[in-house]
């Protein structure tokens, strides 16, 4: 895992230097910015022959951080821009979880979670000029992401009434984003943005165990489909 992780940095920082070297007298630029972060609920269902099992999960609003560099790309397509970035986002999870098994009846209760994504990806954004100090620009990039959802199903209604199980699950692979805004130049070299992300990371599909010796299985999902509104201070070193 580390090893996929070093390799995919390394890759997008190789990519960010030679497209610098090719590009004598390019601006380099530094980027952070933060916002807020919603994620799309998800329900799963899982039949069997003698129970069933289904959840819920119903993400808050929660925060986006992140920062970035990247390069002007002017001599070869005016307002094209590339970049390396890294991101956070979190969310709290509430929602439900129920099962009904012949052997041990109906079962359910809350569900008390969170679920963070770390992500590294390579964007290329083309800004376009409207001939005044705001600049639109849309884009997207692809990389590596993991997506790790914590939390603990409460029992409420059931034989097992006042039982807690935690789980903790992760997945890692492939995360891609779409995303537009607009910049605002402050003064030279200096700017500040309103964007959007449409962020997609790693689908999370496990099962917890619930009960004792682990005999009522429930499903645990989510598609980590991320929608963010984001604030950004850039700066160019040229």
């Amino acid at each position: 895992m580390l090893n996929k992780r070093a390799l995919l940095a390394t890759s997008a920082l190789a990519v960010l230097a030679s497209v610098g070297q090719a590009q004598a007298g390019s601006d380099i630029y530094f980027s952070v910015f933060g916002g807020a972060n919603l994620q799309n609920s998800t329900s799963a269902r899982v039949p069997a022959l003698f129970s069933s099992a289904t959840d819920r999960v119903d993400p808050n609003t929660g925060f986006l951080i992140g920062g970035a560099v990247g390069t002007h790309l002017d001599r070869w397509l005016q307002g094209l821009r590339a970049e390396l970035e890294a991101s956070y986002r979190r969310n709290d999870v509430g929602g439900h979880w129920g099962q009904d098994s012949i052997g041990f009846g109906p079962t359910s209760g809350p569900i008390n979670a969170n679920v963070s994504t770390f992500a590294v990806m390579a964007n290329v954004w083309y800004d376009i000029d409207i001939g005044l100090k705001w600049k639109p620009y849309v884009g997207g990039g692809a990389g590596w992401a993991r997506t790790r959802f914590n939390g603990a199903l409460i029992e409420t209604d059931g034989t097992l009434s006042g039982q807690t199980e935690t789980f903790s699950v992760e997945r890692s692979g492939f995360a891609y984003q779409l995303g537009a805004g607009i910049n605002y130049e402050i003064q030279d070299g200096v700017k500040l943005g309103l964007g959007y992300r449409f962020f997609h990371g790693p689908t999370i599909k496990n099962n917890v165990f619930v009960g004792k010796n682990d005999n009522l299985a429930l499903p645990v999902r989510f598609d980590s489909e991320n929608h963010s509104v984001l604030l950004s201070l850039t700066i160019d070193t040229n």
